[in-house]
This record gives C-alpha cells, structure tokens and sequence, in this order.
C-alpha cells in the first residue's frame, strides 16, 4: 500500500515536471513567434530571409564602433545635389569613423556648407584638417571632380571613385524647392511654371546670372542649370553651364567637347549610385566591395516634405527643363547605362541582397525611431525622429545624422 502511494506520488511529480517544461517551452516559443512577428513587414515570404540572420546583420549595426579591420578601402564620393547624396555621405561617415579612417575635411567650417573646392587647389585656397598619417581615406563633402589624376593629389592612388545620379527633371525641381532659389522668385511673383517658361530671362532678372553664358570654376547650386553635370567637372572642358540643348545640337565644338567630358567621367567613376534605384545600388555596391549590411543600412537624410515627383508636372514643362538641363540628360543616361552593364554581370540573387537590406533597415526603425519615423526641420527637410532607445545610442544618433553634424564629430 506503501510503495502504491509512492509510485502514485512519484507519477503525479513526474507528470507536474513535464506540463511544467511544456508550459515553459510553450511560453518561450510565443514570445520567440511574436519577436519575429512585431516588426512589420520585416519577414514574409521571402525566400531564405530568416529572422536569425537579420538579427545578426542588427547585432553587427549595433556594433558600430567595432572595427573588423576587413576590406578598408578609400572613398571619393562625387556629390551631386539632391541626388540622395546626403544619405551616401551618412553611410561613409559611418563606415569612416567605424574603422577609424582619416577625412577630407577643410580647416575653414563653412567651406563644406558653401560652394564646392577643387582638390587642385586645395593646398592653396582650402587648407585641410592634417592627417595623423598624412593619407586622407575618405572624401564626402562638396567638391569638384576633375580626373583621376588630379585626385590624387589629395587622396592615395586606387582611390575607388563613386558618384550619384538622378533624373535631371525631378532633381532640378527639388533643388528648386530646397535652396532659395524658388523663395526669391515667388516674392517677386515668379512661380515654378512661370520660370520654368524663360529660366534664362528669370535668372538675368533675379537670381544674379550674367548676360552671357559662363564657364563656372565652382559649381553654384542656385543657378540650377546642369547642376550634376558641374560637380562631375564640366569646367575642366571649359563647356558654359547655361547652355540648352538648342546651343549644343548647332555647335559642333560643344558636342564634341561634352562628348570628352561623358567620356572620361564613364572611364574614371568606379561605381554610380541611381537614386531612383537607390537600394538596389546599394546592395550592388555592398557586394562589389564586401562591405557588411550594417555598413549599408540606412534612413534617407535631407528627405523632401514636398512631392518633387516628375509625374507632377506636364509633359510640356519636363521637355522644358529637358532643354536647359540638356547636359545633365547626357549625362544621366551615359550613367545609367554604365549602371545596368554592372547589373548585367552579377552572379548572385540581387532580389535577395536588396530584402536583406530593406528588412535590416525596418528592424533598425523598429529599435531606433518613432513609429511615424520621419519628423520636419524648419528647413522642410524630413528627418528621422529617435524614440527613447535610439536617444541613448551611438549607433541610432549615427544613422539618422545630417552631415554637418557629423563634420563636427570629425572635427572635435
């Protein structure tokens, strides 16, 4: 009867042990399913993503001042206006200070907030900030590109050479919108559509522009015409940056001139980011120079509160602006071209790199900011707002820094 009652007390143990286990095991499997299942549209149904592997890439993002010492390499960004060039100098700030690298920063603060400086005369005009080891490792402040050679002046020999392009049409627009440009004009009535009819006669009028056409030395944002086309070093073919499509096509010296400026920027630009393709550049980017996926993260800076879509405006004010940013149009297509030639010889799931990328960026919203994301400056530029956590982390205040921020960081 004894041992009945032992046997019985032994089962009944027995059996609170094991409903306990399976509660537990059950309870750590809900919180595991609903971890994975909170972060929206992070995971689901694409191939091969798994939440292991997207938290591994967050845990690297959160290691962001952990060097690897693995594949360093210097950078030259060519940085257009309003062609997601913010973001990319984000993404090499981050990728500079991680790994301790020296930047191209001159000594007079405001230099990089003005106009662009060439790096010919840069030792006489723009003295830099010295480097410890007398090599600079990364450029990413406004600065005129012209050639190779020339660049290396300044940065080692090898220097990988990347730039960034967007639609002519939409990038004139927005930089319409986002320097004074459009606020001068509409106090003496001129608004876009107006402008846009006779930008010349508009310019002469009220923005300054001299009668004649001119071979601008320093690229100026406010004159809109062939904006990308002046930070790629349009002046170094002595090409005046006012002319339309109309001047070129009757002017054989231009064409062929344009034609040597296409030609050595297609030759010298090791890589070009499309901005209306930007995460797809940015995948493709990652893998051609085995940066990690916590380099490459990142939240769009200096994002437009206005809709600077193309598809806004008619069809008549894009041929337009066509014809006045005629250089620019060349040039956007010589490197869209030279982007898809890259696309033709990958060897691997490019689909796959870009969800990797786009779900790494969603768990980073997730931990770092405010679930509406995005917060607007006085400036009309849109911002990513931190949450409690992203305030407290270095590596949150990092990702969503405006540039200027982070030249003080480099400085100081």
């Amino acid at each position: 009867m004894l041992n009945t009652k032992k046997t019985a007390l032994r089962f009944l143990l027995i059996s609170f042990i094991l409903v306990l286990v399976v509660c537990i095991s059950i309870r750590e499997f809900t919180v595991y399913y609903e971890e994975m299942h909170k972060i929206s549209d992070i995971f689901s149904t694409t191939k091969n993503v798994s939440y292991k592997e997207i938290e591994s890439d967050f845990k690297s993002f959160k290691q962001c001042q952990i060097s690897t010492g693995e594949n360093i390499h210097n950078f030259y960004l060519i940085k257009s206006y309003k062609a997601a060039s913010s973001t990319l100098s984000n993404m090499l700030y981050r990728y500079g200070l991680k790994h301790g690298l020296s930047f191209v920063e001159p000594q007079d603060t405001t230099t990089n907030q003005i106009f662009p400086f060439s790096h010919l005369d840069t030792a006489a005009n723009y003295p830099l900030i010295p480097s410890c080891d007398k090599v600079y490792n990364l450029s990413t402040i406004h600065s005129r590109f012209e050639g190779k050679d020339k660049l290396e002046k300044t940065m080692p020999i090898g220097t990988i050479i990347i730039a960034s392009v967007r639609n002519p049409i939409s990038q004139f627009r927005s930089s319409f919108n986002y320097f004074d440009t459009g606020k001068r004009l509409e106090k003496k009535g001129v608004n876009f559509a107006r402008f846009i009819e006779d930008p010349l006669k508009f310019s002469r009028m009220y923005l300054g522009f001299p009668k004649e056409f001119v071979i601008l030395k320093k690229p100026k944002a406010l004159l809109l015409w062939n904006q990308q086309s002046q930070v790629f070093g349009l002046y170094d073919f002595k090409i005046p940056v006012g002319i339309g499509r109309k001047n070129i096509l009757e002017n054989k010296n231009y064409q062929m001139k344009i034609e040597k400026f296409l030609e050595r920027v297609d030759r010298e630009v090791d890589f070009v980011f499309m901005a209306e393709d930007f995460i797809e550049s940015m995948a493709i980017f990652r893998e051609m120079f085995g940066l990690e996926y916590s380099d490459v993260a990142h939240f769009q800076i200096n994002l437009s509160a206005q809709n600077n879509s193309v598809d806004n405006l008619t069809q008549q004010q894009q041929d337009q602006i066509s014809e006045f940013c005629y250089i620019d149009w060349l040039l956007y297509q010589k490197m869209l071209v030279k982007f898809e030639k890259i696309k033709l010889n990958l060897r691997y799931d490019l689909k796959y790199e870009i969800d990797i990328i786009q779900r790494l960026n969603a768990r980073i919203a997730q931990y770092c900011v405010k679930p509406n994301q995005y917060k607007t400056d006085q400036s009309e530029m849109m911002l990513p707002d931190l949450n409690e956590a992203g305030e407290k982390d270095v590596c949150c205040q990092r990702i969503v820094e405006q540039e200027w921020i982070l030249n003080h960081i480099i400085r100081t």
